[in-house]
């Protein structure tokens, strides 16, 4: 605690030192918080040279119509070099997804993919970021993610670039879209909080938008609609005007959520304005989908149902069109159509069992709801309890996983991180007020140095407020997380076992533990040094994580010794997991900077336990499985995986 004090004293004196100097000379230098544009003529009709299509955003969603036609007009010729080319390409289909031309996107995405061996990793992230957010479109969630982390990886060797922000928000959309709002909000409260100095009004709006949709979609509609409401404020001081449609849409969604149906038209109503930046290639299916579900909501039976018949006959995404499926067949249980109703309930189950990502989350869990109703009108009354009986039983569950302590835990950090950005301006505006005073006559000095004393004890109780709260940040993220690796440590994971994991609703297929450690680590620490050991444990761990799905948990333990955790699986998806980590580990090849060049290989012990309500999880039973198991590959000759009895 004296070292705090200590440490903290120091700042306060050199603020104090600080501002004494900057009262004693001129600053003529001004802070620059407007965002990188192309020049305006390569926004203007006319040619675009190879160079300015590298930072070519602000052009395409300034003026994404006449961009496009330019953009199209160079696709035919061949005046560019290969990066260049690449370039044309990548913008081309940029420039697509804002006007929603998903058809041209896909075969302009394909023509990219023959450059794939000319690529600079700036282009490999936009050309990644992309597909991913293009199979969000066509419902392939867990397959967008996985392409969305590999973006955000080779982007973030520019951690300011537009690429990197775009990646991490359209990653953050679908860890909420697929139900995993933890990660979605670390993810996105991470970006936020190392991106906010910048004060770029197009990041922040984006990290906005996306931290809006996270909230929606956990429920939290008022703090949804603060968020929306921010972006919005951003993207339209810039003239944006395809987020402002997008965020305009996000408000109208909420709303109708919130049973404030003149508001959700209205901001509907809103949407459809701005959407004229697109002249004949509108997101009409959106407008027709929000108007068509709000309809339902608000009791219109007879317009809503054709208004789901006109959205339904629109390119939407097949997740939305399930939604239209369910707002029907409920519509057609209140106008006593049962057979259409089921036909509904059927098609929108269809569309769900295609789409995994989004098992059991909020959206699939109203089929059983539904599939209640319909058997209830169909006087199958023992059905109908069953059916609504699972729903409110997995639908409880559900918000206890959405709403525990790490969630929460993760919301607050983030609202906390927002205070922080509001500080970093308050203290810009600061500067910019004392460097107005320094230039002012000798007449009025004497009352600027007044205000300026004022500001200096503000700003002393900010700093210590801000330095508190790192310290304490720094301190939680010792406490889950082990230093060398960035894995979490073994405080986290059996913590996390015991909040979670141990939980597990008995109707889930089961859960799998794997044990491992690195093989002759011993050797590599006393002939080659500590320091290659460290990079070998620090690379062993980032490929096993990289290996694993989105819901499974990775924990170092010790030395070389990790451990994992396989909810929601089978013994064959195990197996399967098990085995391409041996073959991702000892298919890395390592160098040391004195040339010796080799490879390791790992022994793995798994641990089986499937859910059901005859055996209850034990999780130390399960550990020392594990752990034999792992004895077993090793006396069996090592880099191999054993399952435990």
């Amino acid at each position: 605690m004296a070292v705090v004090h200590r440490r903290t004293c120091f700042l306060m004196l050199f603020a104090i030192w600080g501002v004494l100097v900057s009262l004693s000379f001129p600053v003529s230098a001004t802070l620059d918080t407007a965002t990188t544009a192309v020049p305006v003529s390569d926004t203007m009709p006319g040619t675009i040279s190879e160079n300015a299509l590298h930072d070519f955003e602000n052009a395409i969603f300034l003026n994404p119509q006449q961009t496009y036609r330019k953009l199209v007009t160079l696709a035919q010729s061949n005046d560019f070099s290969d990066e260049g080319k690449v370039w044309l390409l990548l913008r081309k289909a940029q420039t697509e997804s804002v006007l929603t031309l998903y058809k041209e996107m896909d075969a302009t995405l394909a023509t990219v993919a023959t450059f794939t061996n000319v690529m600079t990793n700036e282009q490999n992230a936009l050309w990644l970021y992309l597909k991913g957010s293009r199979m969000h479109q066509t419902g392939d969630i867990s397959g967008a993610i996985d392409t969305l982390k590999y973006a955000v990886e080779v982007a973030k060797e520019e951690p300011n670039s537009t690429i990197y922000v775009l990646a991490i928000r359209e990653l953050g959309y679908g860890f909420a879209l697929s139900g995993d709002y933890y990660r979605a909000t670390l993810i996105l409260q991470d970006a936020y909080k190392n991106l906010v100095i910048l004060n770029n009004p197009f990041f922040n709006g984006l990290l906005e938008e996306s931290l809006g949709d996270t909230y929606n979609y956990l429920g939290n509609y008022t703090k949804a609609i603060e968020y929306y409401e921010g972006a919005l404020t951003f993207f339209e001081s810039i003239g944006y005007q395809p987020h402002v449609a997008s965020t305009l849409l996000g408000l109208a969604m909420v709303n109708r959520k919130l049973e404030n149906w003149n508001d959700a038209l209205s901001y509907f109503d809103r949407y459809e304005i701005a959407l004229n930046f697109t002249n004949n290639h509108s997101e009409n299916f959106y407008l027709h989908y929000g108007r068509a579900m709000t309809m339902a909501e608000r009791g219109e039976c007879n317009a809503a149902i054709g208004a789901i018949d006109d959205a339904l006959g629109l390119s939407g995404p097949i997740d939305y069109n399930a939604e239209l499926y369910k707002k029907r067949a409920l519509c057609n249980l209140t106008l006593d159509n049962l057979a259409e109703a089921k036909q509904d309930l059927s098609k929108a189950r269809t569309i769900f069992n295609g789409i995994e990502a989004l098992h059991n989350t909020q959206w699939h869990l109203e089929l059983d709801y539904i599939a209640g109703l319909v058997a209830f009108k169909d006087n199958r009354f023992e059905q109908a309890f069953e059916f609504i009986h699972r729903y409110y039983k997995d639908f409880l569950e559900l918000q206890r996983l959405n709403n525990s302590e790490y969630v929460t835990q993760v919301q607050a950090t983030m609202e906390a991180e927002r205070k922080d950005k509001e500080i970093a301006l308050l203290k810009q505006q600061t500067q910019l007020q004392a460097a107005t005073a320094r230039e002012q006559s000798l007449k009025v000095r004497q009352k600027n140095m007044m205000l300026v004393g004022v500001v200096v004890i503000f700003a002393l109780l900010l700093i210590f407020v801000v330095f508190q709260y790192k310290n304490s940040r720094k301190l939680l993220a010792l406490s889950i997380r082990d230093d060398l690796t960035g894995l979490h440590n073994r405080r986290y994971f059996f913590d996390y076992f015991e909040h979670n994991l141990v939980k597990l609703n008995p109707s889930h297929v089961g859960l799998a533990l794997i044990s491992f450690d690195i093989d002759n680590f011993k050797h590599i620490n006393d002939n080659l040094g500590h320091h290659v050991g460290d990079e070998v444990i620090k690379t062993v761990a980032h490929t096993a994580a990289n290996t694993l799905r989105t819901n499974d948990v990775i924990a170092r333990i010790g030395g070389d010794e990790f451990i994992i955790a396989l909810p929601r699986t089978t013994l064959l998806q195990a197996k399967e997991i098990a085995k391409r980590i041996l073959e991702n580990i000892r298919s890395h090849r390592f160098t040391t900077k004195e040339g010796a060049d080799f490879s390791v290989t790992a022994s793995l012990g798994v641990a089986y336990h499937h859910q059901n309500k005859l055996i209850a999880l034990d999780v130390k039973s399960m550990m020392e499985s594990a752990d034999t198991a792992l004895y077993q590959s090793k006396r069996a000759g090592k880099n191999r995986f054993t399952v435990a009895a």
